[in-house]
């Protein structure tokens, strides 16, 4: 049923989470509804098991980044900016999409809520094997990780109306800029130093 998940992230990157309807994605998928039922017995259990496939897709991107970064390139602003690039891909447009509509459905928040939340874990063990990762303890590591998840898919999502390149790479040069730093100075108390 490959062809039933690759049709739905297909749909609803492309027409939405409302207009990726069961008949839209068999006919994408050129599967006939029963076919496709007899698998996903709801829209909704399709819909999860495409989110599945878009975290791991997602998540093979990012590593496949960050293996081919170049040698003595800076590990934590290779991984920011593979983080915001990622945003910006047509996969992460599914969640964005999906995030949004979650937001009026409560049937679907409960369906994609255990993915995202899983996604998060996925991201914060990604981010703890970048060689500074230990110089912040848990509970900043995780709010500055975070943080930046948020920042980057909120840019990605005003992108898709106002585009403003200058502050963007601005935006991306000065975030690397200042974790780069708070990530050298260190210290478990660093961040709380900051907040102060």
């Amino acid at each position: 049923m490959a062809a039933a998940v690759d049709a739905t992230i297909a749909a609803i990157s492309e027409l939405g989470y409302h207009g990726a309807t069961m008949r839209e994605i068999c006919g994408r998928a050129g599967l006939s509804q029963g076919a496709v039922t007899r698998h996903f017995p709801t829209r909704a259990d399709l819909i999860a098991a495409a989110a599945q496939e878009v975290a791991q897709r997602q998540e093979a991107l990012y590593i496949a980044g960050l293996s081919a970064a170049p040698a003595g390139s800076s590990p934590v602003r290779t991984a920011i900016r593979l983080l915001r690039d990622g945003t910006r891909t047509p996969l992460n447009a599914v969640w964005l999409e999906l995030a949004v509509a979650a937001r009026t459905s409560p049937e679907l928040a409960a369906r994609i809520g255990p993915v995202i939340s899983g996604v998060y874990l996925k991201t914060m063990e990604l981010a703890s094997l970048l060689p500074t990762s230990g110089q912040l303890g848990p509970v900043d590591f995780q709010t500055l990780v975070m943080s930046l998840v948020h920042l980057f898919n909120g840019e990605a999502l005003s992108l898709m109306v106002v585009q403003m390149p200058e502050v963007e790479e601005r935006r991306l040069a000065l975030v690397s800029s200042l974790v780069a730093r708070l990530l050298e100075a260190g210290g478990p108390g660093s961040l709380a130093e900051l907040l102060d």
